[in-house]
């Protein structure tokens, strides 16, 4: 095993335990490293923006996806789409970075479903990035300050509507 994928195996195992979340445990583990790569193709680095591991998108995605108010629908597309990725694609994870992006640039031009399932890990990577970090991303604020956000108040004290 290369020391690159060594460290994204290693990686995902402590995102799984240290969610401590039970959906997390069940999902493949290519498939969250899938999910990790293309979100991070989704969100990459920029000059003034922090990429999707330093928001950690992956860990919202998990933890979020796992709670009871986390749309089935959703779910379905998330996890169905990225089984159906690896299955049309399994050379993906051995590909450079560039040619990662040229792949999921050209499948969302030709196939409608490909679209929808890469639209859907974009509407939660940016709820993963703005969001408040009790939720899981926008790790020490990292997004907020990266845009010079004035942060809401009151803040949530506890996830989901839970009684204070």
């Amino acid at each position: 095993m290369k020391r690159r994928n060594f460290i994204k195996f290693t990686t995902i195992g402590v995102i799984l335990f240290s969610t401590n979340i039970t959906i997390a445990r069940t999902i493949p583990q290519k498939t969250l490293l899938i999910l990790d790569e293309i979100l991070n193709i989704i969100f990459p680095k920029t000059s003034t923006m922090p990429n999707a591991k330093e928001f950690k998108a992956l860990e919202y995605l998990i933890k979020n996806i796992s709670h009871k108010t986390f749309e089935n629908e959703d779910k379905v597309l998330i996890l169905d789409g990225t089984k159906d990725f690896n299955k049309s694609f399994p050379e993906f994870l051995t590909l450079n970075q560039n040619k990662k992006k040229e792949l999921i640039f050209e499948i969302i031009k030709t196939s409608t479903y490909a679209k929808s399932w890469v639209s859907k890990l974009t509407y939660y990577g940016i709820e993963a990035m703005f969001s408040d970090p009790i939720y899981g991303g926008n790790f020490n604020q990292i997004a907020w300050k990266s845009v010079n956000h004035s942060i809401g108040i009151p803040r949530p004290l506890k996830t989901y509507g839970q009684k204070i």
